[in-house]
């Protein structure tokens, strides 16, 4: 009998000692649903809410940006429409015909004309530099080969008509090597910058 009790005895102490770990495991499963139950809603409404700020935050931006647009039109345009007509102005009169009737004047003698038309031509020039702020630098280069292409023409001119060689003879050569070229670098630069602003004012 007491050889039974003492069996029974065993036989519940290993049985509690098995079940104990499966109850454990058990009762901790059923916090981590517990906390899942009350963390996932909360993510959700956490994550929805993200969403719905950034959306929001988002629409404001391009709001914004669409406002600095039109304002950037607003004054920019201006600005920059100006400056076209600055360096179409500025390649107009520096066009070699241009500087001949501009320049010249009776008893002038070549070299003295020379002189006065790349100091007109590099003027101009100077005076204009802070308009390629608006442009795109194919354009600025146009506009600058236009310069020094038309400097050069001059010089050729006045080495065509000979060291002691009077205005008007210098005044000739310009005229007559104009007259040989299909297109002046001027006339090339113009329509760049129509081009492009044509362009701009589209887009």
């Amino acid at each position: 009998m007491g050889k039974a009790k003492n069996l029974n005895h065993r036989s519940g102490t290993r049985l509690a000692s098995f079940r104990t770990p499966l109850f454990a495991s058990m009762e901790i499963v059923g916090k981590l649903v517990d906390v899942l139950l009350y963390t996932v809603p909360a993510a959700a409404v956490i994550l929805m809410g993200y969403l719905m700020l950034k959306q929001y935050l988002d629409h404001i931006k391009r709001a914004q940006d669409q406002d600095w647009k039109q304002r950037q039109q607003k004054h920019y345009m201006p600005v920059m429409m100006q400056s076209y007509e600055r360096l179409i102005m500025l390649l107009e009169r520096i066009h070699p015909e241009s500087l001949v009737f501009r320049v010249h004047k009776p008893g002038m003698s070549a070299r003295l004309i020379q002189a006065d038309m790349l100091k007109v031509i590099r003027d101009e020039f100077d005076h204009n530099l802070t308009q390629q702020l608006y442009l795109s630098n194919e354009a600025w280069s146009a506009v600058k080969a236009a310069k020094e292409e038309t400097i050069k023409i001059v010089k050729v001119a006045a080495s065509q008509s000979g060291e002691n060689a009077d205005g008007m003879k210098m005044a000739e050569s310009i005229l007559k090597l104009v007259s040989q070229m299909d297109k002046l670098p001027t006339e090339v630069a113009i329509d760049i910058l129509k081009s492009e602003f044509r362009k701009r004012m589209r887009s």
